[in-house]
């Protein structure tokens, strides 16, 4: 499994600088899911979705990621701003096999499940897919991943590993690059790529947010941008807070619904 980006904080740091490079592809994304919090996390972010005219779209959420005793993670997503959002989320159930995804929205009434072939739709109204979120999540399926000619993003030296959707995950890209920081070991940039090798979507980190706290890496913004849309999305960590206890009952459909009423 690859492109575990979110938690968008990163956790403490498996490569020093300095220290010998890593050499095969497993080795890379073994550091890099190293790279996650021991437990949990919880997030408030901002995402500012810019359309064609230049128009931009402010909406903001609490994440809560919790990893289970099984070694899988649970993602809840919770909107609480602007006022015709507030309330909707998303879950996130990762499974052995394909994971589970349920959206709520209060004027629907009722949870929703995200098929397969919703995967690929706009996450509330950004530039970010289902899809692309269960990657930055740390729980997309695995897939065929080899290691490429090392690269760089802004100076900062970096693994290059490819990573090939099976045809049975329904992922609408044909191939998708990560960049994974050398020193640290997450990720600083994604580029995904259409059937005809067309690249579609670009997620860069901004490498001057990344900072450390209590150990823990982390860059505060990303920006995913929609080369055929000519759209864009930052999103921005305004508050995180790791291994805080979570209990397990929030990360339920029963919870999607009440938003912890």
């Amino acid at each position: 499994m690859i492109l575990r980006v979110l938690p968008i904080a990163m956790a403490a740091v498996v490569v020093a600088a300095g220290a010998a490079e890593l050499q095969t592809a497993e080795q890379i994304e073994a550091c890099h899911r190293g790279s996650f919090p021991g437990d949990s996390s919880v997030q408030t972010i901002s995402m500012n979705a810019k359309d064609r005219i230049g128009a931009v779209t402010t909406s903001k959420a609490t994440i809560h990621w919790k990893k289970f005793d099984d070694g899988l993670s649970r993602v809840m997503m919770r909107f609480f701003d602007p006022p015709d959002l507030r309330g909707a989320g998303l879950l996130m159930i990762e499974k052995k096999g394909r994971n589970d995804m349920f959206i709520y929205l209060p004027e629907l009434g009722r949870v929703k499940r995200i098929t397969s072939r919703m995967t690929s739709a706009s996450m509330f109204g950004t530039d970010f897919s289902y899809e692309e979120f269960e990657r930055l999540q740390g729980i997309a399926e695995s897939a065929p991943t080899t290691r490429a000619e090392d690269g760089a993003v802004d100076g900062r030296s970096a693994y290059v590993l490819e990573v090939r959707p099976t045809a049975e995950s329904d992922s609408a890209y044909e191939r998708i690059v990560s960049f994974i920081d050398k020193e640290t070991c997450i990720q600083l940039r994604s580029e995904f790529y259409e059937r005809g090798d067309r690249t579609r979507k670009v997620l860069t980190a901004d490498t001057s947010t990344l900072s450390q706290e209590g150990g823990v890496w982390l860059a505060r913004e990303y920006l995913m941008r929609d080369l055929r849309d000519e759209t864009e999305t930052r999103m921005i960590v305004e508050e995180v807070e790791m291994g805080k206890p979570i209990p397990r009952k929030l990360f339920s459909e029963r919870e999607l619904v009440s938003g912890g009423d």
